[in-house]
């Protein structure tokens, strides 16, 4: 039963029963005075003052009854309920409970209070495991995590300072700016800090900004250690600065290879120089080497072609013959040469276009058959009756072509056979040059390719710069290709080398 209830019950029993009571007195009154007779009016004035008297007194009584029903019913409660209350305010434990038994609307107001209690005190329960979390973290993080307020004082620092600094929290807390940097870091460091505080940052409402700064620390020992520090300007809703946030990390060991590295990079930088500056000399003085080389050659080879023509049916058209082919093979090589040297600095350019090559390649053949049969061996083509365009610097890939072809000339015995081949694999024209010569050891197909190496074991028959194979490596890679080697020593070797197949849209009517 709720205390309205009962006070409503209380009330109207009270004043029922008042009523009754006056009732039975006014009936009292009314039967003396019939019984009397006849009464003067003062008598009746008299009883009807009494009648008043009795009314009031009954009102007093009901009140009093009434105020004590209700200090017991209501105000003892409400006491009660204010007492427990202020306790828990006294004391700040909001363990406690407010105890008040019942059902009325006192005890629901108890309940209910007792509701927000225990969700304080599960609010702080967690706002105590969250705050022992973060601050565990922020003492065993390696980073210092620190706080200041507007004027750049310290309000917060985290313990790892001391591995950074080797100050304690104490210390490093009592310090200022200017004291923990260096001068030149407080410098930038308030200029970041004032053009950060200058800002507004009207058209984002962003109100914390981070800035990424390297600084220099001063150590306890005197000596410094830089630091990464991501600093965050706070602000309130209307934009104000209230303080800065920021996390330090030690890059020391980071300073110290970027240092190297940059020491590294300078010496590679001045290595590169000296290097350029020497390929510089050597293109130089390749250049002025091929051109006193050409001058004699020129008309050695004028004169020998000369002789050609006049000794066609002579005794010594042979001699004049080996002579021509003496110089143009040595104005070949001058040639080699120049180009090899170009291609070292990646000065060789190429002029590639669509272009048959078996029509190239069936050139070479019937241009070198008669160098072939003048040593004793057999040169032959086995080529398909057609082979798909290619894009390619046409006289490049003659001169690839024809340095494989002489190098198999050069190794192959007088009775030897060489074999000029092409087939197309995938996307590409494959071109390959067998013969039965001498043959390569497999510890010398490594440098075989390399310019200026000739193999050991030709030596003794033949000499040379190796510059034909070294060229030709790098052509054949210039026009996005690949060249190889098999060869078994005294089974002959077979030279190849792959072009990629000219794409749809290259290829032109030949």
């Amino acid at each position: 039963m709720n205390l309205r209830r009962k006070t409503r019950i209380i009330v109207g029993t009270m004043f029922l029963g008042l009523i009754v009571i006056l009732y039975f007195l006014s009936e009292s009154i009314l039967l003396d005075n019939n019984g009397a007779g006849s009464v003067s009016i003062y008598e009746q004035d008299v009883a009807i003052a009494y009648l008043m008297l009795m009314i009031v007194g009954a009102g007093l009584l009901f009140g009093i009854v009434t105020i004590l029903l209700l200090e017991k019913q209501v105000l003892s409660r409400l006491t009660r309920l204010s007492n427990g209350i202020q306790s828990i305010g006294t004391s700040g434990d909001i363990t406690s409970r407010v105890s008040l038994p019942g059902t009325d609307e006192l005890s629901v107001l108890a309940g209910t209070i007792n509701g927000l209690l225990a969700a304080i005190e599960q609010s702080e329960s967690e706002l105590r495991e969250s705050e022992e979390h973060y601050r565990l973290l922020a003492e065993n993080a390696t980073d210092v995590i620190l706080a200041m307020d507007v004027n750049l004082k310290f309000t917060y620092v985290s313990p790892s300072v001391t591995r950074l600094s080797g100050h304690s929290v104490e210390e490093a807390r009592a310090q200022s700016l200017d004291q923990v940097l260096t001068p030149a870091s407080f410098e930038h460091a308030m200029d970041v800090f004032t053009e950060e505080g200058a800002r507004e940052d009207e058209e984002t409402k962003d109100l914390t900004r981070s800035r990424m700064l390297e600084l220099e620390v001063k150590r306890k020992d005197g000596s410094t250690v830089w630091v990464e520090a991501i600093m965050s300007t706070l602000r309130d809703q209307e934009g104000r600065v209230t303080g800065i946030l920021g996390v330090a990390r030690d890059i020391a060991e980071r300073r110290r290879a970027e240092d190297k590295l940059q020491e590294l990079y300078n010496k590679e930088r001045a290595l590169r120089q000296t290097l350029e500056s020497e390929i510089k000399k050597r293109i130089e003085f390749t250049r002025a080497l091929v051109h006193e080389l050409k001058t004699p050659i020129t008309p050695v080879m004028a004169s020998s072609e000369l002789l050609l023509q006049k000794l066609r049916d002579e005794p010594l058209h042979g001699l004049a013959q080996n002579i021509n082919q003496g110089a143009n093979n040595l104005n070949r090589r001058i040639d080699e040469l120049l180009d090899l040297a170009r291609g070292e600095v990646g000065m060789l350019r190429l002029n590639p276009e669509p272009m048959d090559p078996r029509r190239l390649l069936q050139r070479v053949v019937d241009e070198e058959t008669p160098v072939a049969m003048r040593n004793g061996q057999t040169l032959v083509a086995q080529l398909p009756d057609s082979l798909p365009v290619i894009v390619a610097d046409e006289e490049r890939f003659q001169q690839i072509v024809l340095n494989l072809v002489n190098n198999a000339v050069k190794f192959t015995h007088p009775g030897g056979k060489i074999t000029l081949k092409a087939r197309v694999e995938r996307d590409n024209l494959v071109v390959e040059v067998q013969d039965t010569g001498v043959g390569i050891k497999q510890s010398e197909q490594k440098i075989l390719f390399e310019p200026y190496r000739s193999l050991e074991s030709d030596r003794e028959r033949l000499s040379g710069l190796g510059l034909g194979l070294s060229l030709s490596k790098t052509l054949v890679e210039l026009h996005g290709g690949r060249i190889w080697v098999k060869s078994e020593k005294g089974k002959g070797s077979t030279f190849g080398f792959s072009m990629p197949l000219a794409r749809s849209g290259q290829e032109e009517k030949i």
